[in-house]
């Protein structure tokens, strides 16, 4: 029998609906639907929670299945590809971030800084597009209070540091007078976008490179 047959067999056995099924699981009516009939599998992650609220070996539920032995050993070697990936990508980041708190407080205005802020823009936005466990980071609502926390002061902490450069790039009482209002005005929301933009690109990548090993070493 098929993992989808014995599923099946197991869910019928104890009078379930796929409905009820999918309440306990905390998964869509379909999802169960589409592992009875072999359409799709769960994750691993999912098949042991299943082994466990249904009180299930493994073995039975794997049993005669070798589609699904095969699909596990595919899904394993990608994650660990994956893995690789996110670990060359994090470590990246972090150098990048390093480096650009560097250049920062040694005053270093040149293309290489620029270079180094588009870049670091490039990894953190790839970092937050492929980071698969972001389901994790607030679990609860302590957490989720307890992460925003953390934006907040990480966002407090380079708002500070930028500071005076935020400062010393505003215009001067004279250039404000002599500077139509509709002219101002547009000056003034492309500087307030670009120092709220600026902070949050600095923010999350700081928010990556706390959040990314303290998951990591939540999971372990």
């Amino acid at each position: 029998m098929s993992f989808g047959e014995n599923f099946k067999f197991v869910r019928q056995q104890k009078h379930l609906t796929q409905a009820a099924v999918a309440e306990e699981l905390h998964v869509a009516r379909q999802t169960i639907s589409s592992w009875e009939n072999g359409r799709s599998y769960p994750d691993i992650g999912m098949l042991v929670q299943i082994s466990t609220v249904y009180d299930l070996s493994l073995d039975y539920l794997l049993k005669e299945d070798l589609s699904m032995l095969k699909h596990y050993e595919v899904q394993t070697t990608t994650s660990r590809r994956q893995q690789r990936l996110l670990s060359v990508g994090y470590g990246i980041n972090l150098g990048l971030l390093v480096v650009s708190y560097c250049l920062h407080f040694l005053q270093i205005d040149s293309s290489f800084s620029e270079l180094i802020s588009v870049a670091l823009i490039v990894m953190t936005f790839t970092l937050l597009l492929n980071y698969p466990h972001f389901d994790e980071w607030a679990t609860t609502k302590r957490e989720g209070w307890t992460l925003f926390g953390l934006i907040m002061m990480l966002f407090a902490l380079n708002l500070a540091l930028e500071w005076p450069d935020i400062v010393a790039a505003l215009p001067s009482a004279s250039t404000v007078a002599h500077t139509p209002s509709a002219a101002l005005a547009g000056e003034a929301s492309g500087f307030l976008f670009g120092v709220v933009w600026h902070q949050f690109v600095w923010t999350m990548a700081a928010l990556m490179a706390i959040e990314i090993p303290f998951q990591r070493l939540k999971r372990a």
